[in-house]
């Protein structure tokens, strides 16, 4: 019976922290989980902003290009590597 009682309990602590979460979130007006962050929201959280503007469909592309660039780039050694 106390099994059921907790676990019943932490479903409704749940419920309502959903409820509130999806409330204060609408208030703000944020977009859904599968629109693109802006530039701002991206700077404050952080995140390089000419990375979060970057389409998902070219970003592999430009990480290729990237990987393919320093893979041709000579290595710096220093005067007693030789």
């Amino acid at each position: 019976m106390r099994v059921l009682f907790g676990c019943l309990s932490l479903l409704v602590v749940l419920a309502i922290v959903g409820l509130l979460a999806k409330t204060q979130l609408k208030q703000l007006g944020a977009p859904s989980a599968a629109g693109a962050a802006s530039p701002s929201a991206a700077s404050a959280a952080g995140v390089d902003p000419a990375v979060a503007a970057t389409p998902t469909r070219e970003l592999p592309r430009k990480v290729q290009d990237d990987l393919v660039r320093a893979l041709q780039a000579a290595p710096e050694r220093g005067d007693d590597s030789r």
